[in-house]
């Protein structure tokens, strides 16, 4: 017990670093992005680490974790929301929509319990978009 203790007031500076980081962004960071944020302030701090202390404060419903192509983000917001990513430059962006919360509303009527939704949006965002647009015509 004793040792989980001295592990756990160790990491408290590299948890609330990582932590921070994380409620500061607004681009849904990476694991390397965070690490490469956090080694400002700690330049010991490892990847691994990182990687730990962001899985114990997904864990702790602190920070969410969400899946894109096969890569793991993270969000600093953990209520009710979507995400719009972009194919074009990868920006992922938070969506809020009541519509999620009626398909829930009529899957749980059927006596399920919903525990987790999560609609993403692809396509392109405006910057992306008028790119195109100029492309093509």
């Amino acid at each position: 017990m004793e040792k989980s203790a001295k592990k756990r007031k160790r990491n408290t500076r590299q948890k609330a670093v990582v932590y921070q980081v994380v409620k500061d962004s607004c681009d849904h960071p990476t694991a390397e992005m965070v690490y490469e944020r956090a080694k400002k302030e700690i330049p010991t701090i490892s990847l691994g680490t990182v990687y730990r202390v962001l899985k114990e404060l997904a864990e702790e419903g602190k920070i969410k974790e969400i899946i894109i192509d096969k890569q793991s983000r993270f969000d600093r917001k953990t209520d009710f929301h979507h995400h719009f990513i972009c194919k074009g430059c990868g920006k992922i962006e938070d969506i809020e929509t009541p519509v999620c919360r009626y398909t829930c509303r009529k899957v749980e009527q059927k006596g399920y319990i919903v525990e987790e939704i999560e609609y993403k949006f692809y396509g392109y965002c405006d910057k992306c978009a008028q790119k195109m647009c100029r492309e093509i015509g």
